[in-house]
């Protein structure tokens, strides 16, 4: 039984995308990090949301508690010890 405004295969009223899949691709959708392979799924995202006003809240959701994170931490610097730790293992990845 699909939940109500769903169809039996999950798609809230009759979108291509399905609600659970936008949300487990909105993390990535947001940080821009579906690569160039996943062009489809960005427009389909961004489709899904133009029509789907529960997960457009969810991502307004999420941008707002990233905004306030960026805000809290905005002064808040990586110790030099871990910056070079990183940027030797990058480094090192990458050889």
């Amino acid at each position: 039984m699909s939940a109500p405004g769903r169809d039996a295969a999950g798609r809230s009223g009759g979108r291509e995308t399905d609600c659970e899949d936008v949300v487990d691709r909105l993390y990535a959708f947001l940080d821009h990090e579906l690569s160039t392979a996943d062009d489809i799924d960005v427009g389909r995202i961004q489709r899904h949301l133009d029509e789907c006003a529960p997960c457009l809240r969810e991502r307004d959701v999420e941008v707002v508690v990233r905004e306030v994170v960026r805000r809290a931490c905005a002064s808040d610097s990586a110790p030099d010890t871990l910056r070079v730790r990183i940027l030797t293992q990058i480094t090192q990845v990458r050889s």
